[in-house]
């Protein structure tokens, strides 16, 4: 129904896609920028563009999954062009950690979560923002595969090298303390 509306022109609808996505088109720009200015960029620069992007929207996936892909687009632009990588967020890392080091490893008491966060730092930031999506806001390889407009089998190969990078990340700084 909101799709029919949007399709139509309808603001009422970009009003309830709005309500229905903004904070998380917002949480996750952020995630990916380290920037709340930036992400709030994003977020007006996604929302203007659903009018005339909504045109090229197949129905194939969520409305929600659709708005990730742009956002995530927005984000990777924006860091192409400033030719930076941004940090993670340090809170709600316990999924990527686990996914990463294993439940046990990442609960031990030797465990450095400035070296984890410099381990995530190190991957680009399409990795780093995919596997985000993946452990942290639990979406799966389907709707990564969407957002990314990658292939379910490659999305899972990148999703297990950048976990095996992180996790040699960290031995190879452990061994070095």
């Amino acid at each position: 129904m909101i799709l029919q509306h949007l399709l139509e022109g309808g603001r009422e609808a970009l009003a309830l896609l709005w309500q229905a996505h903004s904070a998380n088109v917002l949480n996750l720009a952020f995630r990916m920028l380290k920037d709340r200015d930036q992400a709030e960029d994003i977020l007006m620069d996604v929302f203007v563009q659903v009018p005339k992007a909504v045109k090229g929207f197949r129905g194939q996936s969520a409305l929600g999954t659709w708005l990730f892909r742009l956002t995530v687009n927005a984000c990777l632009m924006k860091l192409r062009a400033q030719k930076r990588h941004h940090e993670l967020e340090e809170d709600n890392l316990d999924a990527i950690v686990e996914s990463a080091l294993g439940q046990g490893d990442a609960k031990s008491e030797s465990f450095d979560p400035e070296l984890l966060e410099a381990g995530l730092n190190a991957l680009n930031a399409e990795n780093r923002s995919m596997l985000w999506l993946k452990d942290a806001e639990d979406l799966d390889v389907k709707d990564l595969a969407e957002i990314f407009r990658m292939p379910e089998g490659t999305i899972k190969a990148r999703l297990s090298r950048a976990r095996n990078f992180v996790r040699n990340y960290l031995k190879e700084r452990k061994k070095g303390v």
